[in-house]
């Protein structure tokens, strides 16, 4: 350990332990992650993610918490400027999936309840962010389809579990390579741009009850 890492404050060091785990999840995922190695990796005592964390676990749910809140903000940023619900639910979309690509360390996790304490306060408060803008854009998209009545909670439900269904999953495939090249942005531009255009819910339970 060099003179520089013996003088990290509290916070300083819990950051560095986190970002130490993020890079190695990207490498290796967390199946493979070892306490030790973070350590390690990070330039600091063995003991020092035990001290801050407790165990792995501790550490996961840590670096989960981030990433949900890292996804609240870029899906808060690309509701900026737009008005129209399905835009903004398409915009959402498009920014899941970058998020996904872009932070695949904290991607790994931050959906694995196995993994982390998913009860924790922490982890309920952030992970809330996400589904917060998700749902308006869904409830606003609903009020403007609405002829008659009201629609009901179900739907609402229902409607967020399928888009958020879509793009997470396609968020998986697109990483493992199974639309082509990973790194390709202009394929991945078009391929968004396609598959959200075809984002066209029908809320209103007026309508579907006719048919």
């Amino acid at each position: 350990m060099t003179n520089q890492n013996k003088h990290y404050h509290h916070g300083d060091l819990a950051e560095t332990l986190i970002q130490a785990t993020v890079l190695l999840l990207q490498e290796k995922g967390p199946a493979q992650l070892s306490l030790r190695e973070v350590a390690r990796n990070a330039g600091v005592s063995h003991g020092a993610p035990a001290h801050h964390f407790v165990d792995k676990t501790g550490l996961l749910t840590a670096i989960a918490v981030q990433g949900q809140e890292i996804l609240a903000s870029h899906l808060e940023q690309s509701q900026l400027g737009l008005s129209e619900p399905l835009e903004r639910l398409k915009s959402a979309g498009e920014a899941y999936v970058r998020f996904a690509l872009s932070h695949p360390g904290h991607f790994s996790v931050m959906f694995q309840k196995e993994l982390i304490n998913s009860e924790l306060d922490s982890f309920v408060n952030a992970s809330k962010g996400a589904r917060r803008v998700l749902e308006t854009a869904i409830e606003d998209l609903a009020k403007s389809q609405q002829t008659s009545g009201s629609v009901s909670r179900r739907r609402i439900e229902a409607t967020l579990a399928a888009l958020w269904s879509q793009v997470h999953g396609f968020s998986l495939l697109w990483k493992a390579g199974n639309f082509g090249n990973p790194n390709d942005q202009k394929r991945l531009s078009k391929l968004l741009k396609d598959m959200l255009m075809g984002i066209s819910p029908q809320l209103d339970d007026s309508r579907q009850s006719k048919q």
